[in-house]
């Protein structure tokens, strides 16, 4: 049986289409940020040469940023409440731990879809920080990860694991729950 959430909006598995996404989010996230934070954050232009690069510059530090807008409805399966849970791809987790260990990260959360099946979360939206020696923290100590089963032979390059987070274990910058 499939427990797909079939009310994402396009599909999990074509990471193209999320990058591009992603994208036009860095863009938004970027002009939110320096108007209404009035935080001194860019877009990377390294981005222009290598779309692998992290994805801001935050005063001097790189960032990345992480676009959640559909919670982890079976966050409480590991111990989190899905109202706060965060995924982080074990991918980006080595990937970071390799070449930018000193990187920020930022999570740019609005919940669009507030149900799925008998899970239920409260409309959110917020920006969160961390620091990633704080997430390396965590994941030495045990931080909760879970394995997607739909991508288990994939070969699209998708994340094929990520570990939860709550969010309030960060920085919040701004955070709105209706």
């Amino acid at each position: 049986m499939d427990n797909r959430n079939t009310n994402v909006s396009h599909d999990t598995e074509d990471k193209a289409w999320w990058l591009q996404h992603g994208e036009n989010l860095e863009v938004e996230f970027v002009a939110r940020c320096r108007q209404r934070l009035k935080l001194e954050i860019a877009l990377n232009p390294e981005k222009q040469r290598d779309k692998t690069v992290p994805d801001l510059v935050f005063g001097e530090r790189l960032a990345d940023l992480k676009t959640q807008n559909t919670p982890f409805f079976m966050a409480s399966r590991y111990g989190i409440d899905p109202q706060f849970c965060v995924t982080f791809n074990r991918k980006d987790f080595e990937r970071y731990s390799d070449r930018y260990p000193d990187i920020v990260i930022f999570f740019w959360v609005d919940w669009k879809q507030v149900t799925y099946k008998s899970v239920s979360v409260q409309p959110m939206t917020g920006i969160f920080m961390i620091e990633f020696s704080d997430i390396r923290k965590q994941v030495n100590s045990g931080a909760p990860e879970h394995s997607y089963l739909r991508r288990a032979h994939d070969r699209l390059g998708n994340a094929k694991s990520s570990f939860l987070f709550d969010v309030r274990t960060m920085h919040s910058l701004a955070i709105q729950r209706t």
